[in-house]
């Protein structure tokens, strides 16, 4: 039975400021003619290549395959905003029950810190890696007792945090616009683009990458499966989906994962003097306490990126008229946190897609007998789609982990309402967050 796959097709700007910064990277060849693999993957983001990277390594005489619609590495994985994480923001007060099933996820996302921090110190990965933490901020006086909350929880786990406000933080940022920011000790910054390159410079030699071949079409021809694209096709017993936004147009989970557009606009890097007005700070990453309020970052390099927009985008993908509008909304978050700094700052602007859940739940399922699939990462893609992907190649090596078994104890996404009723309320929800957050952007 031949199912159609990837409606619509991905289609990435041209100008995310993480991917701009490297020099050029020659691009694979595309698929073209009938081939063979022992195992096929769709999709070259963190989630695909590193199990693609793993496979190998466990099967030296196996063929991969890796089929990637675009250039690999430039999708999700180099346009999220760079934060390795490994707590999460919780307000609420916690009952026994609520803290055990905190105290899960946050060594949930722990083994996903852990497991990228293994493969860059291993393989001397260079992507501006800063153990320096994160913070979560509010600029809203009203909001400051959910960082208060959040401290409660993170000292009854003993996870090492503090709570800044006035000039301390005002110091420590730059700016004068937060009243309050609880620090986490565990987030790393990193420049996503340089680890996704990384990812490919270091596939095995058993592993070859096409670009520019979106799949269209996969059937069942017997025991394997039959991947085809505009040139080529691929036989494989073996197949992992590792789309992360675009599963629904694959056909995949349509109802329990759901792709958001977001955007994001990144200054070139600061002048001496504007630095100076902004009091000379350390690199910094800052996550709003509020849903749908900003999120921004200090790089090491002195370039400040903004974040304040998250929206359901019929195409996915914007156009360069689209991406325009939403950095003048950028602009003016920028400004309200710096307003010494001027208005021609902005060299880049750039969209990606998120793949979120209902009740912020991962994706990790074998479908039927040797199809796989992985994704939907709400927001914790470096970690946690580089281990569900080495985890995936243990799964289709046959073995069992203690992290598979983690990973499948975790609550399963919910079921979705059907479309459109479905993208109707994500709209609603989004209005709501984007007014409750209003002081936050």
């Amino acid at each position: 039975m031949e199912r159609k796959v990837f409606a619509p097709l991905p289609i990435n700007d041209q100008t995310c400021g993480w991917t701009q910064a490297l020099s050029s990277r020659q691009a694979n060849a595309s698929l073209h003619g009938e081939h063979a693999a022992d195992f096929v993957i769709v999709g070259a983001g963190y989630t695909g290549l590193s199990a693609a990277r793993k496979f190998a390594e466990l099967n030296p005489n196996a063929k991969i395959i890796i089929i990637e619609a675009q250039r690999a590495g430039e999708g999700a994985s180099s346009r999220n905003s760079g934060y390795l994480v490994d707590s999460t923001l919780n307000d609420g007060h916690m009952s026994d029950t609520g803290l055990q099933q905190y105290r899960e996820k946050y060594a949930f996302n722990k083994a996903g810190v852990d497991c990228v921090t293994q493969l860059v110190t291993e393989q001397q990965i260079d992507c501006d890696w800063e153990a320096s933490g994160k913070f979560h901020a509010t600029a809203v006086p009203a909001h400051e007792a959910k960082l208060q909350r959040f401290s409660e929880l993170l000292q009854e786990l003993e996870l090492e945090h503090s709570l800044l406000g006035g000039a301390e933080l005002s110091q420590r940022l730059g700016t004068d616009y937060y009243t309050q920011a609880l620090w986490t000790a565990g987030g790393i910054m990193l420049q996503p683009a340089k680890l996704a390159r990384a990812y490919i410079d270091i596939l095995p030699a058993n592993v070859t990458l096409y670009e520019n071949s979106p799949v269209l079409t996969s059937r069942k021809q017997g025991a394997d499966f039959l991947v085809s694209t505009p040139m080529g096709q691929v036989k494989t017993p073996q197949l992992l989906m590792a789309v992360n936004g675009f599963m629904a147009s694959a056909g995949l989970k349509r109802q329990r994962a759901f792709p958001l557009t977001l955007s994001a606009s990144m200054t070139r890097p600061l002048t001496d003097t504007e630095y100076q007005a902004m009091g000379s700070p350390k690199a910094w990453g800052l996550l709003s306490a509020q849903a749908m309020g900003a999120t921004v970052r200090l790089t090491h390099d002195k370039r400040i990126m903004v974040r304040n927009t998250a929206e359901v985008w019929p195409s996915m993908n914007m156009s360069a008229d689209h991406l325009l509008q939403r950095k003048v909304k950028h602009l003016k978050g920028l400004k309200r946190r710096f307003p010494q700094l001027g208005d021609d700052l902005f060299d880049s602007c750039w969209s990606g897609i998120t793949c979120i859940s209902g009740n912020n739940a991962q994706v990790f399922d074998r479908l039927e007998s040797k199809l796989l699939v992985a994704g939907c990462y709400n927001g914790g893609g470096i970690g946690l789609a580089t281990l569900f992907g080495e985890q995936m190649a243990y799964m289709a090596s046959g073995q069992m982990t203690d992290t598979i078994a983690m990973i499948q104890a975790r609550p399963k996404p919910s079921p979705l309402p059907l479309q459109p009723i479905l993208s109707w309320g994500v709209r609603l929800r989004l209005i709501r967050d984007r007014y409750i957050a209003r002081n936050e952007n």
